[in-house]
């Protein structure tokens, strides 16, 4: 079943090259386009033949938007290259290995990222609290975390945080067998 394009010349298949699609006159789709966009301009058979001035057509506001979008500076949204190193932090850090308590001459460990998801899920449940962030800030060491967080309700935020703290540093204790010698809360935001 052949799709027609809206001027009624049939679409090339997906897999086949601009370059191969052949106007009515014998010139190829490609070669129009190469004269207008390498600076040269169509040439004297592209400019006389209606089949090419019509590929040239079709090509007109791809190549305008392309022009503008040249011409106009781009600048990055604030906190854009900020947000992209710490999504590179986070990605790096999911192979950092932390050792968990075992008997000899067992050697058990945990990623990073699979002890913070386990306790950012015990401070969820502390009611009022979103988990933003959480994470080992020290490369290998199981004893200090930092999590962060968006607060949604008047409770007071210290006791709020010390209520994270209890069910992450139970957690910690349960779930994983470490002892959390250091809990970094930090309160991003407050939604009331």
């Amino acid at each position: 079943m052949a799709i027609d394009h809206p001027n009624g010349n049939p679409l090339p298949p997906p897999d086949q090259d601009r370059r191969e699609e052949v106007l009515p006159c014998g010139r190829d789709v490609g070669t129009v386009y190469d004269h207008l966009t390498r600076g040269g301009g169509l040439d004297d058979h592209e400019l006389s033949c209606p089949h090419c001035r019509g590929a040239a057509a079709e090509f007109a506001p791809v190549l305008q938007a392309t022009e503008l979008l040249r011409d106009e500076p781009a600048e990055p949204p604030p906190g854009f290259v900020e947000s992209i190193m710490a999504r590179i932090h986070a990605t790096r850090s999911r192979g950092w290995r932390l050792p968990l308590p075992a008997e000899h001459p067992l050697h058990l460990a945990i990623t990073e990222h699979a002890a913070a998801t386990v306790l950012a899920a015990a401070a969820s449940e502390v009611a009022g609290v979103t988990v933003d962030r959480c994470h080992f800030p020290e490369h290998g060491d199981p004893t200090r975390l930092q999590i962060n967080l968006t607060l949604r309700q008047r409770t007071p935020v210290s006791l709020i945080v010390e209520r994270v703290r209890k069910a992450v540093r139970t957690a910690a204790r349960r779930q994983l067998g470490l002892e959390l010698r250091t809990i970094d809360v930090r309160v991003d935001d407050i939604h009331l």
